[in-house]
């Protein structure tokens, strides 16, 4: 079957799980994140942006009618490290240890060398703080392969200690910020010299 969807273009760290044979629970298919136990200052990367021009999205699955989408679409960069666990079922559990979200709301020419801090703890009384640094839930949920060797939501349950190592890192560069099928054709995210700052 032909279908036409909407599809963010997206990088980061993890792996996708192929084959993919359906349009449900597109999240499902991703393997976020690795493994990472250091406690970075920032994440530090040259980029470029080049925005739609639309004041509103479109939300476009593949079935049904194209939607509107109230607000601009921009892309965003995500970097979460998260203190994981894993039951005797086979669920994943996560804390957040280091929060770093970044979305990208005008045209520029390339900006090179631009870093963006990594705030640790429970950061939701701090001036910074907004919604899409919050912890993960519903549509923005990871999911991850648990011991079973099978995909599970990592179910991240609240702060940790500012002062917590983190088992893993999960970093994501995304043209579009409102998640699956959701966004503007013509948003453009350019990246390049990626690293982490101690």
């Amino acid at each position: 079957m032909n279908i036409k969807v909407l599809a963010a273009g997206s990088i980061y760290l993890g792996q996708t799980q192929e084959p993919i044979t359906g349009t449900k629970n597109p999240m499902a298919k991703l393997n976020a994140g690795i493994k990472f136990s250091r406690r970075p200052k920032a994440l530090v990367f040259d980029y470029k942006v080049k925005l739609s021009g639309q004041p509103n999205r479109v939300k476009q699955t593949g079935f049904g009618k194209v939607k509107t989408i109230q607000g601009m679409d921009m892309p965003d960069c995500i970097l979460y490290l998260q203190k994981r666990w894993e039951d005797a079922q086979g669920n994943i559990y996560a804390k957040r240890v280091g929060t770093m979200v970044k979305r990208f709301n005008k045209n520029t020419d390339w900006v090179n060398n631009a870093r963006f801090e990594i705030h640790y703890g429970d950061i939701t009384k701090e001036k910074f703080y907004n919604s899409s640094m919050a912890l993960t839930s519903g549509d923005d949920t990871k999911y991850a392969k648990n011991s079973k060797g099978k995909m599970v939501q990592v179910k991240e349950v609240g702060w940790a200690n500012a002062n917590e190592a983190p088992t893993h890192i999960v970093l994501q560069f995304d043209s579009s910020h409102g998640g699956a099928y959701i966004g503007s054709v013509g948003n453009t995210l350019w990246i390049d010299n990626v690293r982490l700052a101690y």
